[in-house]
């Protein structure tokens, strides 16, 4: 009995002391929280200020709805500051990832719906001439399906909903979308291209050190990519991350914590705010987490490399099918495409560099076509939630590690034998 007491004296006063230790951050934070409400609060008094709001924004959607008074189309639009739908009766073409210019009507936009997604009427859609950058990509494939993934892939732009589809049946749909993986490939190149002239500028200056000098330079390139791209939420949690691990190692501290996750999530919340409440983010975050709880058993090695791709499918396989439910048996497959596409990203940067991005694309669309037959396999939401919470009981027991994944295994194959049979 007395051990009992002793330990649990032991745990309350390591939480109180983690607390102590930790309130200047704490108070900071909340702070920090206070003043992006209130900013918030002041951009969305000047939003309202007109009844007619005229604005710029990128169609990230466009789908037609059938009403009582006939058909129309809705379009979801962003930038930098609002995220909103609108709908049309006009005859509009395609306009995904188009930049346009509308007035949009205010008066029954609430601050909630501002800070996150709202719908307005609009009228005087016009469309803005292209950017330099997107007709470079645009020039160099023959397909607009074929260069609108290659967009989303650099610059975090949208993609039909047909392959939407095909990406989420085949499984890949993570690797178009902008996250820790191609922010890694983007830190490489940047510091593989900045160390020769870091070099010559370290020779006047010997006592300067290298990497948190070139870190320091990566992280504002970065954040000007974040803001060309329009904080996509994964990129925004990947870029937290990233700035927060290399701080810990930095303070030789361990960065494969749940506190280093619990810092993120706040830091993101402070400065992107409401971007970090989406399912992307969710999934995005979710997806790290599993990342840390395997390098808490395993060391970082290239074999471990290999195997994590394997292990990610299985765990992540159970968290995505409880929001989407495309599946077939080319899904199975898609961890080999995770290690293949480590490969494919940086080629591609070389060959859209040169010129050259189109020379896979019919290579791409033949793998494509394989997501277009699908059946909706979805994972009960309460499933999804158990097994997350098992996931982090995992982080403090071996044993349960190893048994959520053999129950992710054990989904795989029931699902994988039900679409067979």
């Amino acid at each position: 009995m007395k051990s009992v007491k002793c330990k649990l004296y032991r745990a309350n006063y390591k939480s109180r002391s983690y607390i102590q230790n930790n309130k200047a951050a704490f108070i900071i934070i909340f702070l920090l929280l206070i003043v992006k409400i209130q900013v918030a609060f002041l951009n969305y008094l000047d939003f309202k200020f007109k009844k007619y709001k005229e604005t710029e924004a990128k169609v990230v959607n466009q789908y037609v709805k059938h009403g009582k008074r006939g058909d129309y189309y809705v379009l979801k639009l962003k930038n930098r500051n609002l995220s909103f739908y609108t709908t049309s009766k006009e005859n509009l073409k395609n306009l995904l990832n188009e930049n346009v210019k509308l007035t949009i009507i205010t008066s029954n936009v609430s601050f909630k719906d501002y800070l996150f997604t709202f719908y307005a009427p609009s009228f005087n859609i016009r469309l803005i001439p292209v950017s330099v950058t997107d007709e470079y990509i645009e020039k160099q494939h023959s397909k607009r399906k074929i260069s609108n993934i290659f967009k989303a892939l650099f610059l975090g732009e949208s993609i039909d909903y047909n392959t939407r589809q095909q990406l989420s049946t085949l499984g890949i749909s993570h690797l178009i979308a902008l996250s820790g993986l191609h922010l890694g490939f983007v830190s490489l190149f940047l510091y593989l291209i900045l160390t020769p002239f870091y070099k010559l500028f370290q020779r006047k200056f010997p006592y300067r050190n290298r990497f948190v000098d070139l870190a320091g330079g990566i992280f504002v390139i970065e954040f000007c990519y974040l803001y060309i791209t329009g904080f996509p939420p994964s990129l925004i949690r990947a870029y937290v991350l990233e700035i927060v691990v290399f701080l810990y190692a930095y303070n030789f501290q361990n960065p494969f914590s749940l506190k280093v996750l619990g810092v993120v999530f706040f830091l993101s919340l402070v400065i992107f705010g409401e971007k970090v409440f989406s399912i992307g983010y969710f999934l995005s975050i979710t997806g790290v987490f599993y990342i840390y709880l395997f390098f808490r058993y395993y060391k970082p090695t290239l074999v471990n490399s290999v195997v994590l791709s394997f292990y990610m499918f299985g765990v992540m396989f159970i968290i995505s099918h409880s929001f989407f439910g495309n599946f077939n048996v080319y899904q199975l497959f898609s961890p080999f495409v995770n290690i293949v596409f480590t490969l494919f990203y940086p080629l591609e940067i070389f060959l859209h560099m040169l010129g050259f991005g189109g020379l896979l694309d019919g290579m791409i669309l033949k793998y494509l076509n394989f997501g277009n037959d699908f059946e909706i396999v979805k994972i009960p939401f309460w499933f999804g939630i158990l097994f997350l919470c098992i996931s982090a009981w995992a982080f403090f027991s071996k044993r349960v590690f190893y048994g959520i994944n053999l129950l992710s295994l054990a989904v795989i194959i029931y699902v994988t034998g039900a679409y067979i049979v």
